[in-house]
């Protein structure tokens, strides 16, 4: 009916809203993305272009609801389970702005479960750092690119840093045991360092204002990447990936007896949560654990002199009730015309006089015990 259709032109016109791909490159990338850390938008951008605008550019807006986003990433869970997370969070992104800007109702994203995160719980052995600094050893004999790659790879096992908080290091970052990073990825921060890391780090001051490792800007990183995979294979830890040096360092400093706030600072973590993600123990530590807390309560269960009760017992003494019976007020002999009886309080009660037999403590219970009869 012509009702019904002027109802739909009102709710289309009412619901008009720009294509995707236009409100991205227009709106939501100027707002938006290019105030996200490099780092950030290296990483965002291939998958912005190859899945979320190659899959939702032509659509509208306020065309794209739930079903279609849900669907979209079940597509991709099935191969990329981390990827679809990510992706799901930057298309997220994308409906706060058009939402807050009135092109939709309601966010598609809402509602959708993202996968669960695989728990990264590894960190190397004592006997794994053995065999990696061999195998560093080697690579450092070798010289070159591949000398400098494996310093880098012992200055992330030595500091807890990020790989580009080392490859993109300048000179004039270096101050003595201290790196002033103007821009991490938690922001400009100072990381304090140990000698060992101070000695690798002299070795490439050149000037204050040129980088420590002058590669071609992202050389560094995927070479440091491909002798890791290299080495790991090497020496048989296939599984440990590059940021797991990051918990390596962590989990020792704790194991060492340092406090979960001081590991925060040598991370350089703003929360002391995030802290707690980096930090594991070894089976070793936490049997030790055991053993110390088993050893003290056993000591605790074996004493020779059994725990004091509040108030001691012994034979002579009555109880409690006899006590209070013992010590009651004795009674006024009755008169012929009794007068009113004035209200006692606890100021005009005597002091209890108690037998020697009593010690100070039960004397204070009754004491107590007299005062509340008497308030009561």
């Amino acid at each position: 009916s012509s009702m019904a259709r002027g109802a739909h032109s009102t709710e289309h016109e009412c619901f008009a809203s720009p294509r995707f791909d236009v409100f991205v490159e227009q709106t939501w990338k100027p707002m938006i993305f290019e105030h996200w850390k490099p780092s950030t938008k290296r990483s965002v951008l291939p998958a912005l272009n190859r899945r979320l605008l190659a899959h939702f550019g032509r659509y509208p807006l306020h065309m794209i609801n739930h079903k279609m986003v849900q669907a979209w990433f079940d597509e991709i869970s099935k191969t990329r389970k981390g990827a679809a997370n990510r992706n799901l969070d930057t298309l997220q992104s994308v409906f706060k702005l058009a939402l807050r800007q009135g092109h939709c109702l309601t966010n598609p994203c809402i509602g959708i479960r993202q996968n669960k995160r695989r728990v990264l719980n590894r960190f190397l052995s004592v006997a794994e750092m053995q065999r990696l600094s061999v195998a560093l050893d080697e690579c450092e004999a070798v010289g070159g690119s591949i000398a400098q790659c494996a310093d880098i790879l012992r200055l992330l096992l030595l500091t807890g840093c990020r790989l580009s908080e080392i490859t993109f290091l300048k000179g004039e970052y270096v101050r003595g045991n201290e790196l002033h990073l103007p821009d991490s990825k938690t922001g400009a921060k100072v990381l304090y360092i140990g000698q060992a890391a101070v000695d690798i780090l002299s070795r490439y001051y050149c000037k204050a204002n040129t980088e420590l490792f002058p590669m071609k800007q992202g050389a560094s990183t995927s070479l440091v990447q491909s002798l890791w995979l290299r080495l790991r294979k090497q020496i048989g830890i296939e599984d440990v990936r590059l940021h797991d040096l990051r918990h390596t360092f962590a989990s020792y400093a704790v194991m060492d007896g340092c406090s979960i706030p001081m590991v925060a600072s040598l991370l350089g973590h703003k929360k002391v949560t995030m802290t707690l993600r980096y930090t594991h123990v070894g089976d070793d530590s936490v049997e030790q654990a055991a053993e110390i807390i088993g050893a003290v309560f056993k000591g605790i269960f074996t004493q020779s002199e059994p725990l004091k009760p509040l108030i001691p017992q012994t034979n002579e003494a009555p109880t409690l009730a006899v006590k209070v019976k013992q010590k009651r007020l004795p009674e006024r002999k009755p008169t012929a015309k009794p007068k009113p009886k004035a209200v006692k309080t606890m100021k005009q009660v005597k002091p209890l006089q108690t037998p020697a037999s009593l010690t100070k403590e039960e004397s204070r219970a009754v004491q107590r015990f007299r005062d509340r009869e008497l308030f009561l």
